[in-house]
């Protein structure tokens, strides 16, 4: 269970079988094709390949993408976790009639949605129309009426806040040649039909604009508002049935939704196979392509490259090569992969942190959380989810991941007497019969002192067992000295507080405190930057008593967890009904395991980040992502060769 071996491999093929080589390539799935870098030599021979037909297929995406967006949106088709890839037969998959003609459906829902859209855009457009006449349905004149030769008719607006008769007063001491009527009102406009000699208009508008005046356009309106409006609503009610028309053409179309989604992830490899041209260095009958292979693969991929008469080279990474790392792991432990990747993978040269992870968060996971029944409820939901859940990834992780953590969450419960709290002794009070308290090793809410000593020691043996991982990989890597210094030091001064603190003297203490002070400044150019290096390395006992006390938050948890879990089952108790005890006890608990997994999961993983990797873990590691099948949607089933 470790980090991948690579092997670094450079090809040289011939230009005319290129094509043809990355579909094979592809389909062994075990090369990571890089950016090529030619050798100086080479520099006037090869150039970065310009053939590329990305932008095409980049182009059919988006529309197939487009369309099954359209028909997933106005047809919605349920998925789920538990949801299988559709298999198809990669002769199938592959076939070019098929996608061509797969994009001709997709191409024609583009164009009913653009339709669609039309006919939305017109529908709001008459909509608006509508809602500007129906202030003025008591008009009862023509809206073309502009007046006579001696007269002129106005509609107009003011605001709702303004005192019609004050405006009724100013126009009549203005003239009496017009004629104002209230046509309606509402929150924010008053609506006026006014009648007024020409030979006054001028003053008489002059004075309306004083009170906020604002002439309404009814250009290219013909015959009354309730004309105008049946008019429009018959308009709407045809538009509408227009939009019916288009939807259900479109709904017909769902059918070739399965089809939307295989040529999607067939137009993907293509795209993907386009993107490894672009990295090629090529001459005019040659290419080049360097990459990265597991070790393990490494066979065979050179008996496809010896079948595919090319010449090639297998080494091992460079000391400064950016080598991709991939993690193997047995499926016991490959769920806490989500862990490590939450955070970083590891650099190629460290070592994978899974294995030794692995009894430590779900320990730390089941201190917490530490409920029998809360346990078994996260062992049930993890093994349905682990049958039922198809796909690969993060959430197959997370079922596998529930077993591992239900299973501590299970032993711990057990240890310290708790299943749903302490709900089977408050049931039997509650109906009555006598009862034993459950067996417990330690009761965390009676001992809270030994919870809280064994929560320290837990998280000291923890960093221990870091530093002593740190150890082993300075002595792989050829530096025992350090090992000795960096971590031998240490754990001779932990060693010598230890004894101390029994009352056996402090000499080993002081010896561990020499050591440190007299290499921990090694690399210092000077004695004297050696020592003051050296005795500053003692603070940083601070950081690793900090470190200590980190792992208090594994008794908080516990303890938080139980105390709510005992609330609940009390609140449940003081209704003296059995049905109202359950239905509480449901809901409580419920509650309790919600807002605590959260929380738990957290501060397991915390203490693995910060406490734990940081005594050994080099991050930064690049994730190795071969040139392969990449599927959202299908199961590609390959024919025996």
């Amino acid at each position: 269970m470790a980090i991948v071996k690579m092997k670094k491999v450079r090809i040289l093929g011939i230009d005319a079988e290129k094509d043809l080589f990355l579909n094979k390539l592809l389909d062994l799935g075990c090369v990571e094709i890089t950016e090529s870098t030619a050798d100086p030599d080479e520099v006037a021979l090869l150039s970065p390949a310009s053939e590329s037909a990305y932008e095409k297929y980049s182009e059919m995406n988006s529309t197939l993408e487009a369309g099954l967006a359209i028909i997933n949106k106005l047809a919605p088709h349920k998925t789920g976790l538990f949801s299988e890839l559709n298999p198809v037969s990669e002769e199938s998959f592959f076939d070019d009639p098929y996608l061509y003609e797969t994009l001709g459906h997709a191409q024609k829902i583009k164009e009913l949605q653009e339709e669609l859209e039309n006919v939305y855009s017109e529908i709001s457009a008459i909509k608006l129309k509508l809602a500007s006449l129906e202030p003025w349905k008591k008009l009862d004149i023509p809206l073309q009426t502009t007046g006579t030769r001696n007269t002129r008719v106005l509609f107009f607006t003011v605001p709702a806040i303004v005192n019609a008769l004050e405006m009724e007063k100013a126009v009549a001491e203005t003239t009496e040649l017009a004629s104002l009527e209230k046509i309606n009102e509402d929150r924010d406009q008053s609506y006026y039909c006014a009648v007024i000699f020409r030979s006054e208009e001028e003053a008489v508008i002059e004075v309306l604009r004083k009170f906020g005046y604002s002439e309404a356009d009814f250009w290219g309106y013909y015959g009354t508002v309730e004309d105008n409006i049946r008019r429009v609503n018959q308009k709407i009610s045809m538009l509408s049935d227009n939009e019916q028309k288009i939807k259900t053409e479109i709904a017909g179309l769902a059918k070739y939704r399965q089809d939307f989604e295989t040529c999607i992830d067939r137009v993907a490899q293509e795209m993907s196979r386009e993107k490894a041209k672009e990295q090629l260095l090529e001459a005019d009958t040659v290419f080049s392509l360097t990459g990265w292979v597991p070790e393990s693969s490494a066979g065979e991929l050179s008996k496809l490259l010896d079948e595919s008469c090319c010449a090639y080279e297998l080494t091992d990474p460079e000391p400064d090569d950016d080598v991709p790392v991939k993690l193997k792991n047995s499926k016991l432990v490959e769920p806490l992969n989500m862990v490590t990747e939450m955070y970083s993978l590891p650099a190629y040269r460290n070592i994978d942190p899974n294995p030794l992870i692995f009894p430590w968060f779900t320990l730390f996971f089941g201190i917490m959380y530490a409920d029998l029944g809360y346990g078994l409820i996260l062992l049930t939901l993890g093994i349905i989810g682990s049958k039922l859940i198809k796909k690969k990834g993060t959430v197959k992780y997370m079922a596998g991941l529930l077993i591992l953590c239900g299973i501590t969450t299970s032993i711990c419960g057990l240890l310290f007497g708790s299943f749903f709290g302490d709900s089977i002794p408050v049931f039997c009070d509650l109906i009555g019969i006598e009862h034993h308290e459950l067996w417990r090793l330690i009761d965390p809410l009676e001992q809270p002192m030994v919870a809280l000593i064994g929560s320290v020691a837990i998280g000291a043996l923890h960093l221990f067992v870091g530093m002593a991982i740190k150890a082993v990989i300075l002595i792989r890597d050829g530096h025992p000295l350090d090992a000795l210094f960096d971590v031998g030091s240490w754990w001779l001064l932990f060693a010598g507080i230890a004894v101390g603190v029994l009352g056996k003297g402090w000499y080993v203490a002081i010896a561990g405190a020499a050591a440190l002070v007299l290499t921990q400044g090694r690399s210092k150019p000077t004695i004297i930057g050696k020592f003051i290096s050296g005795l500053a390395s003692l603070y940083d006992i601070t950081s690793y008593l900090g470190d200590v006390l980190s792992y208090t938050r594994l008794m908080a948890l516990m303890l938080a967890g139980s105390v709510i879990a005992s609330v609940v089952n009390t609140l449940g108790s003081l209704t003296g009904s059995v049905v109202l005890f359950i239905i509480i006890c449901v809901i409580g608990h419920l509650f309790n395991m919600a807002i605590n997994i959260i929380g738990t999961f957290v501060h397991a993983a915390r203490l693995q980040y910060l406490e734990f990797f940081g005594k050994f873990f080099e991050e930064g590691g690049r994730p190795f992502k071969p040139f392969a099948y990449k599927t959202k949607y299908t199961d590609i089933i390959k024919e025996e060769k």
